[in-house]
């Protein structure tokens, strides 16, 4: 569940900022750049061969996604909930953003000293971890969530032919 953010009390925050009281960002972590700091994560996957992304260059692509990202969140992050925020911007071909590969260079860096691994391994863990878990979304993406409804048999047409065996 994501974590919700405080409701705001009067702050004058920058045009385009959220300012929704039920407002929510994707991920929330305690400690990952300073010890009791509080970081907040929205994630955007991105489709570079979409229509909209057709003409600009990779680099560009990920630099819009952030922009709007951060115009949204960043400064209700830091003003109203006194935290951290990345936009964690990635694409369908598995690329990350500038600020996204630096979150998972650090994560990895951190999660390294703490198994005790070597770093080049654990950061191609993650990468590899979050690779696959966009791959897990892209079909519910394309066909949509399906919720489990009652079918009777007696309902179904399944056309089958009767035949008998010798």
């Amino acid at each position: 569940r994501e974590p919700p953010l405080l409701p705001l009390t009067n702050e004058d925050l920058p045009r385009g900022t959220t300012l929704k009281n039920d407002a929510r960002l994707d991920i929330s972590c305690r400690g990952f750049y300073t010890p009791l700091d509080r970081t907040f994560l929205d994630v955007r996957v991105l489709h570079p061969n979409s229509p909209s992304n057709a003409k600009k260059p990779l680099a560009g692509m990920y630099k819009t996604h952030e922009n709007e990202k951060k115009s949204k969140y960043i400064h209700r992050a830091v003003q109203v909930e006194k935290g951290n925020f990345c936009p964690f911007v990635m694409s369908t071909t598995g690329g990350l953003a500038p600020e996204a590969a630096c979150f998972v260079k650090r994560l990895s860096s951190k999660l390294s000293q703490k198994l005790s691994q070597s770093y080049p391994n654990v950061l191609g863990f993650v990468r590899r971890k979050l690779r696959f878990e966009l791959l897990r979304t892209a079909p519910m993406g394309v066909r949509g969530y399906r919720k489990s409804k009652t079918v009777f048999i007696s309902d179904l047409d399944l056309n089958l032919i009767n035949f008998y065996v010798n």
